[in-house]
């Protein structure tokens, strides 16, 4: 049987609605629409040139990949790693905007918000909630701490954009031109549990930043297992949720599903107090991430010796 149409996880309205469009032969309907987005996104880029962000993330990968696709956009970003930096941020600048992460130590997204809102230089500031989209509750809970918005983690590049355009309005332009992307490399295609086409196009086909993301994740979470296990070991069950909570981010951002949902569920053990539910979910990480890491360190290994020979 021939394959009419194909959908890449994770699956939103729009690409569900091309794909069936594809699917019945309604090819034209379908190209109309991604125009129509190409365009929708182009106009909210163009809203948010010299718009001054404060971006608060934690994890240094997803804040390495939302800080280039802001700043290649001709925004201006500030970084705090938890609210607690943030709010020490926010009582000397000023900004037109923040994006902020929920889940974070030190001081959540939800209690940073709060606070904020009780100041009065601060009180009108669009701030908009990044949230694991598996997190059931997330959204209600930044809504209720005073957030104007939310956006899914995974990030999806047009629907941080548009909603960004839809609350920010910049104090002055900067007119920044986008960085151009380095050249692909077909290679990552073979790298078992990633999904090179899905990823890249999260970072607006941005090569460059792909490639140093999959090299971050290699350095940073090629010993996961073990040190979630000392750390479970050791009764810092909220430590090794929150590493799970962090593994399931990255791996999303990088395009693992399968890793992704292996890692959600672990921190659902780990929220659960189950520790034969943690051991289970760490197993299925443990199969997930391995070949992965396998995978990653062969390709690392090929770009090397092609930098090597290339200099330039």
């Amino acid at each position: 049987m021939e394959v009419a149409a194909l959908l890449t996880k994770p699956v939103t309205p729009s690409t569900l609605f091309d794909a069936c469009c594809e699917a019945l032969g309604l090819a034209t309907q379908a190209i109309a629409r991604t125009e129509r987005r190409k365009k929708a996104l182009t106009d909210s880029q163009s809203r948010l040139k010299g718009a001054r962000i404060l971006l608060v993330e934690d994890n240094e990968l997803n804040r390495e990949v939302a800080l280039e696709l802001l700043t290649g956009e001709g925004i201006e970003v500030e970084v705090a790693i938890n609210g607690r930096h943030a709010l020490d941020i926010l009582q000397r600048e000023r900004f037109d905007g923040v994006l902020m992460d929920c889940q974070m130590p030190v001081m959540d997204g939800f209690v940073a918000t709060k606070t904020l809102r009780e100041w009065p230089q601060t009180r009108e500031l669009p701030v908009i909630a990044m949230t694991a989209n598996a997190m059931v509750g997330d959204r209600e809970k930044a809504l209720a701490a005073g957030m104007n918005d939310h956006i899914a983690k995974p990030i999806v590049v047009d629907q941080m954009f548009s909603t960004l355009a839809r609350w920010l309005v910049p104090r002055r332009e900067l007119g920044a031109a986008p960085r151009e992307p380095a050249p692909g490399d077909a290679q990552r295609h073979a790298i078992p549990g990633v999904n090179a086409t899905v990823a890249p196009a999260r970072m607006r086909s941005n090569e460059g930043l792909f490639e140093r993301t999959l090299r971050r994740f290699l350095e940073a979470d090629r010993d996961f297992v073990r040190h979630f296990e000392e750390t479970w070991a050791q009764g810092r069950s909220d430590d090794a949720r929150r590493a799970a909570h962090d593994l399931g981010s990255v791996a999303g951002t990088l395009g693992m599903q399968g890793l992704r949902e292996a890692a959600l569920s672990l921190e659902g053990a780990c929220c659960a107090d189950d520790p034969l539910g943690v051991r289970a979910s760490l197993q299925r990480v443990s199969e997930q991430i391995e070949p992965i890491l396998q995978g990653l360190e062969t390709w690392a290994a090929s770009r090397q010796q092609r930098e090597s020979a290339d200099p330039a």
